[in-house]
């Protein structure tokens, strides 16, 4: 829940009094009569402690789509997460598509994903937003090196990137260049639309 902090500030003008006694009906009736300027700061703190997924989802492969299979590439996505104080994604905006039929996999994936919510400094939880990225590895290099495509392999990140100038591995199971995306620029979240759940 996001908190709003209102501050209220009014000028009162009183007149001074040298050597008279004060109207004290007058200083108490003056802050109804004067008005003021309300200025409202809507906001929260950053969280002092961020969501944690309720699964390594960084390590389970996502499904995949056929194209994608029948073309045997690697594709990656990044997802700005809202997630509410429960730990559950309520909106979601796809800020780097995969491409290759994946993108409404991805969404949904995004939207499957449970949280540990984030916790303000007191421990209490609040709503924030994650950016994360979902990652396909080329389905038949998985396949080749695991045997199933349900388990995303932590040594995938010693596979050469794609335009990374570095050659491929020809002497591998299965040579391929991984999709190497970097996060999208946060500077321009607004551009992206939300997605709800239907």
């Amino acid at each position: 829940m996001k908190a709003a902090l209102v501050l209220t500030a009014a000028v009162l003008a009183a007149p001074a009094f040298a050597d008279n006694k004060p109207d004290v009906r007058r200083l108490v009736e003056a802050p109804r009569a004067v008005r003021g300027e309300t200025i409202i700061v809507r906001g929260t703190a950053p969280p002092a402690t961020m969501p944690r997924g309720k699964k390594r989802y960084g390590r389970i492969a996502p499904p995949y789509s056929d194209y994608m299979m029948e073309h045997d590439v690697w594709a990656k996505a990044w997802l700005l997460l809202d997630i509410d104080e429960r730990g559950t994604v309520t909106r979601v905006k796809l800020l780097k598509k995969p491409g290759y039929d994946l993108d409404q996999i991805a969404i949904d994936r995004g939207f499957s994903m449970r949280f540990d919510p984030a916790e303000d400094a007191n421990g209490n939880p609040m709503a924030t937003q994650l950016v994360t990225p979902i990652e396909w590895p080329a389905f038949w290099w998985l396949i080749a090196r695991e045997g199933l495509a349900t388990r995303v392999p932590e040594y995938i990140e010693k596979v050469p990137c794609a335009n990374s100038g570095v050659p491929m591995n020809l002497g591998s199971i299965h040579p391929m260049y991984r999709d190497c995306s970097p996060a999208p620029d946060l500077a321009k979240l607004d551009d992206y639309p939300w997605i709800t759940k239907h």
